[in-house]
């Protein structure tokens, strides 16, 4: 296979650091859509990016990208795509299909028809029925149907790459990886600059602090990458790919530190750390992220953090009072600094920059789990 056509699931609200970091990865133009990015890449890149990319979901071989009038179409479309490239006779296969906008079939509908078209494709091909497995594929499609566009493609990672494999402890509001990563890309931060996480729950943000100052492929721990049962899998390259990128990473002393009020979080952080083989690069401790008495000695240049939004648990006090006492503490020791912080009481949290007089550089729209939720960085 020569280049091939890709397109990459991302969160909402970070297209544009994601498209950066596929460019920066592979040294191609990436071209960024909602919720997703596209790009021309060759078949290596299927190992580069699962093994190394921090923001993106899901990598798709892009098998189609057209617009249509009808399903008799879709299926047209699909059923002249050769499969026989990526999934072998004795494998089963699903489709996964999500639809926007209005038509006169639903999302099943287009599974149906886009499953139909695969099956007589391959039959065509290789005189063999291929069996549909929906519940433990060997092989998974993706379609998306977006007013008259089908984009159909082939999912070479299996479940998101937001599950890294070293969540050992799961905090009850821990933040995605994906949007861990974004938010330190969006920071600036220096890996030879002092960064903190006052409120560090599981310790997501900084595992990804961590894993970026180091090195380290984000997503080395993960031994499931769906390409590992696709026709072209080459097992010998792909270890080579990852045996390399693993000797790049480094052993460097890096100030990156976590605070955490309750001991329960802290221990379950401490844990996360040591599966992502990191302990010896966070530094944790118990500390009242509004108490600068408990904050680590040091002079911060950077801090991001996921605070309490109000939602998912109760605070003494009131919420935009909590931000208020937050920011007031970092303007009064931290001067200077940059803060990236995520909320989905983003109003509270303007309010209460207002109050402090402090201003935001940059604010996004992004969703984290099933919060509308916004990323802001501000200067102290």
């Amino acid at each position: 296979m020569g280049h091939l056509n890709f397109f990459a699931t991302v969160p909402n609200g970070i297209e544009d650091l994601a498209s950066a970091e596929v460019e920066r990865l592979l040294g191609v133009k990436c071209e960024p859509d909602v919720g997703k990015v596209f790009f021309s890449a060759s078949l290596e890149s299927v190992y580069i990016l699962n093994l190394r990319s921090s923001m993106l979901n899901k990598i798709m071989i892009c098998l189609c990208r057209s617009n249509f009038d009808s399903l008799h179409q879709i299926y047209s479309l699909v059923r002249q795509i050769d499969f026989s490239e990526y999934i072998l006779p004795n494998q089963s296969f699903a489709v996964e299909s999500e639809r926007f906008g209005v038509h006169d079939f639903t999302s099943v509908d287009v599974s149906r028809i886009v499953g139909q078209a695969i099956i007589d494709s391959y039959l065509s091909c290789k005189n063999v029925r291929l069996k549909v497995n929906l519940e433990e594929p060997d092989v998974k499609f993706f379609s998306l149907v977006r007013d008259k566009e089908l984009i159909f493609g082939l999912n070479t990672t299996g479940y998101s790459l937001h599950r890294r494999g070293y969540r050992v402890y799961e905090h009850p509001a821990a933040l995605k990886p994906t949007l861990a990563s974004a938010m330190l890309e969006l920071s600036g931060w220096g890996h030879d600059r002092a960064l903190i996480d006052p409120m560090c729950g599981g310790a997501t943000i900084l595992i990804e602090a961590a894993l970026k100052a180091r090195n380290i492929p984000p997503n080395y721990l993960r031994r499931d990458f769906a390409f590992t049962k696709l026709n072209f899998f080459d097992s010998n390259a792909y270890e080579l790919f990852r045996e390399n990128f693993l000797s790049q990473s480094n052993n460097g002393v890096y100030k990156i530190f976590g605070m955490e009020k309750l001991e329960h979080h802290l221990q379950g952080a401490k844990i996360n750390c040591a599966k992502a083989g990191v302990s010896d690069t966070v530094f944790l401790n118990l500390g009242d992220a509004l108490d600068y008495r408990t904050y680590p000695q040091e002079s911060f240049s950077t801090v991001v953090t996921n605070p309490p939004y109000g939602v998912r648990m109760s605070l003494k006090h009131g919420l935009k009072r909590f931000y208020s006492i937050f920011l007031k503490t970092l303007k009064e020791h931290f001067s200077g600094s940059t803060l990236i912080l995520i909320t989905a009481a983003y109003r509270k949290f303007v309010s209460a920059l207002e109050e402090v007089g402090l201003d935001v550089l940059e604010e996004r729209s992004v969703l984290h789990g099933d919060l509308k939720a916004k990323i802001f960085k501000c200067r102290i």
